[in-house]
């Protein structure tokens, strides 16, 4: 027993020295690592706790070193890889960022130039070597293993761990909730955070879930169904756009501006409803913001840094201001200037309700910033393209991505939105100038991920963007700052529409004088939990909505013409761009865009050129080579 409370205590100083490097790389000063240790040093105990765990197996195996040396450089790339993200965005590193892997390395370069992906990639091949080496090549226990009694200590040692944490859990020392995860990660350390969200995901179901307590809040949280109060039942079209990063750079006390870079949407602000809005993120997290807008549905009540696009909503329905206004006989459209498999949308918006969707494979006359983001001046012709293609009114979705990072330096952020203010301007006489009633709500996902504290800022807070309603309709000129899960109900309330679970429920809230906003929340979590993982009792247990046939874009890609010019095919249609991709056999192959007429597939072998038994397609095709959707053929011999 004596030798075995040795080498625990010998695993616990070296999981101690490991969790204080995490700690550095999450700090990046060893002052505030040595405050954390000091001032809090029971949460720095539990951290090393939880980091003990995989060396506990050394009991059970014979490659101990070996074993050490993987958990410990395990430890250390995950707290390398929080510290590298902290430098471009204030999220920290969870769990859910491994279900983002293939997207955050579409976008590698933005962040990382090549020497610093060279050395990246360098280190990961080294440690992978270090650790092949070391397998091989350190001395390896010789003597036999009692696996039933290395399997008890072993045991107890993970129970100890687990006991003590649930016993944190249990007394508040930790939260198991996150509401600010930054700021959770510095009060609880890193190995206790990132742990949480491996294992907690979703809403866990509320102790007081039962139909009763469902009957309860709609009776008496939720107003009427079908009450709308638009003059003649004359519905406006509703255009809601997410501008990527977007704040008011004069919230920030340090700011070095001599000139204003977004005076048109301060312009609007004077003139029309607006406030600030809270948002669930800072530098980071797009989706999440997008999620509490679409379906006015609290992400505190999920996992931490769960990403309900990347989890639940993949095969799940979920009620959203689209089905919402379906119901209205609205047609609905989701528009984005990137990549449609980015969080997994060209999927999700199927299940939110959206009868289109446009990303950036099926647009054309593309111009890019010098970061290589797409800017936002396209997005006015396809917003009016998809006002032109019903004869109904349209709630439309947009995304937009110039403001995206990273950013050389401040300047070039605000050059960036500066021209998000632009697009804004010619997109708003676009409005202005046709007849038929329409609402605009223009709002920012989060901050931009630059390295400052809420302190720096006049509103003391890194949570808050601006938005501002634009109508042609003369809506009261009201001020008031609301949370990003209650925009659309606020929104919709302004316009007299109060159709949809979520909606009538925040409208009934902000409509009251003196809301208890703790019972408030309570209810919201039981009716989240209902509508997503639970009975469906708000809907008298059936499930009314349906996913739907999501339509890639507006205009389809037609192919009209395929012609064998040895060794190339010119293939003529329409609405061709330069994500269109000749595919042989589901296989694209080398494709050039010459106009939206024509595109040719080069040096093609004469057997596969010629067809024969091949099955040759055009699909739109994104840079992580998804085809997103086929061609319409028209005309073939």
């Amino acid at each position: 027993m004596k030798t075995i409370a040795k080498g625990y205590a010998k695993l616990f100083v070296l999981s101690a020295v490991i969790n204080f490097l995490i700690e550095l790389f999450s700090r990046k000063n060893v002052i505030d690592t040595v405050g954390f240790m000091m001032n809090k040093p029971e949460i720095f105990v539990l951290n090393v706790l939880i980091i003990l765990v995989p060396f506990t197996a050394v009991w059970l195996v014979k490659h101990k070193i070996a074993l050490m040396l993987f958990a410990g450089l395990m430890w250390l790339g995950l707290g390398v890889i929080n510290g590298f993200l902290l430098i471009f965005r204030t999220t920290p590193f969870t769990a859910t960022d491994f279900r983002l892997a293939k997207y955050g390395l579409n976008m590698l370069t933005a962040y990382m130039s090549v020497p610093m992906i060279i050395a990246a990639a360098s280190g990961i091949v080294g440690a992978a070597a270090l650790c092949v080496a070391v397998w091989k090549k350190a001395p390896v226990y010789e003597g036999k293993i009692p696996y039933a009694w290395a399997a008890f200590i072993t045991g107890i040692g993970i129970v100890v761990i687990l006991g003590t944490t649930k016993l944190y859990m249990y007394q508040g020392w930790v939260a198991v909730k996150f509401g600010n995860i930054g700021q959770a990660y510095q009060d609880y350390g890193f190995a206790y955070c990132f742990t949480n969200s491996i294992f907690n995901i979703g809403i866990p179901k509320p102790d007081d879930y039962s139909e009763e307590t469902i009957a309860a809040i709609e009776q008496e949280e939720l107003i009427p169904v079908h009450t709308y109060g638009i003059a003649e039942n004359k519905t406006p079209n509703v255009i809601m756009i997410q501008l990527e990063s977007f704040f008011d750079p004069m919230v920030w006390e340090n700011n070095p501006l001599k000139e204003d870079p977004i005076p048109y949407f301060r312009y609007l602000q004077s003139r029309f409803p607006s406030g600030y809005l809270r948002v669930p993120s800072v530098g980071a997290g797009t989706a999440n913001t997008e999620f509490e807008c679409i379906t006015g549905m609290n992400l505190d009540f999920f996992g931490p840094g769960e990403y309900p696009y990347k989890t639940i909503l993949k095969k799940t329905v979920c009620e959203s201001t689209a089905y919402d206004l379906k119901g209205l006989g609205y047609s609905t459209h989701a528009i984005h200037n990137n990549e449609g498999t980015f969080y997994d949308r060209n999927v999700v918006f199927s299940q939110l309700g959206f009868d289109t969707f446009t990303p950036i494979e099926y647009m054309y006359e593309i111009e890019r910033n010098p970061t290589g983001w797409c800017k936002d001046k396209i997005l006015v012709g396809e917003i009016v393209k998809a006002l032109d293609s019903t004869e109904n009114q349209d709630f439309i979705y947009t995304i937009s991505v110039q403001g995206h990072g990273a950013y050389p330096d401040f300047e070039y952020y605000c050059s960036q939105i500066h021209e998000i203010d632009l697009f804004i301007r010619e997109l708003l006489l676009e409005l202005g100038a046709r007849p038929e009633p329409t609402v605009v709500v223009l709002y920012g996902d989060h901050l931009p991920g630059f390295e400052w504290d809420a302190e720096e800022m006049k509103n003391k807070t890194l949570f808050e963007t601006p938005y501002v309603i634009w109508s042609n309709m003369d809506l009261p000129r009201v001020k008031r700052n609301v949370e990003s899960y209650q925009l659309s109900a606020y929104v919709l309330d302004l316009l007299g529409i109060h159709e949809g679970t979520m909606i009538r429920y925040h409208q009934n809230f902000l409509n009251r004088e003196n809301g208890d906003e703790e019972e408030y929340l309570k209810d919201m979590q039981v009716l989240e939990y209902d509508m997503l993982y639970g009975e469906h009792e708000i809907y008298d247990k059936q499930m009314p909505f349906e996913a739907t046939d999501l339509q890639i874009g507006i205009d389809p890609v037609v192919v009209r013409k395929i012609v064998y010019n040895k060794p190339n095919l010119l293939i003529y249609g329409e609405n061709f761009n330069q994500y269109s991709k000749l595919c042989i056999d589901g296989k694209a192959v080398n494709t050039m865009y010459v106009w939206p007429e024509l595109i040719i597939a080069r040096d093609l072998p004469e057997k596969k050129a010629e067809g024969g038994k091949t099955e040759i397609t055009v699909m739109q095709i994104g840079r992580d080579k998804v085809p997103l959707g086929e061609a319409v053929t028209e005309d073939l011999p």
